[in-house]
């Protein structure tokens, strides 16, 4: 469960607390968001199954939930989705900082 409880407080939290304050600015990125969690997605699954297929990394069953998609724990997959959602919102709170600041 380390896994899941690391997901809420780092990545869930901060999500929450950004989209909470700047609601009306990051819903007009939906479709930018959606493409990125995609792209995340492509990406990073067959390189997750791959390294865990080759011994790179493990997923110990006692830091999930226990439950696996192509080998995968489902708290990976949030990883990957929520993750990005993080750094895309980020960027995008960053270029609107810097475009407040440029016309300033």
């Amino acid at each position: 469960m380390a896994y899941i409880y690391w997901l809420i407080i780092f990545v869930w939290l901060p999500i929450i607390v950004l989209w909470a304050i700047n609601w009306k600015y990051l819903s007009q990125y939906k479709k930018t968001f959606l493409y990125c969690v995609i792209w995340a997605l492509i990406f990073s699954i067959p390189w997750d199954i791959w390294a865990v297929r080759a011994d790179i990394w493990r997923f110990p069953p006692d830091t999930n939930i226990g439950v696996l998609i192509g080998g995968l724990p489902l708290e990976e997959y949030f990883f990957m989705i929520f993750v990005t959602m993080l750094v895309s919102t980020v960027v995008l709170l960053l270029k609107r900082y810097f475009e407040i600041r440029a016309n300033t």
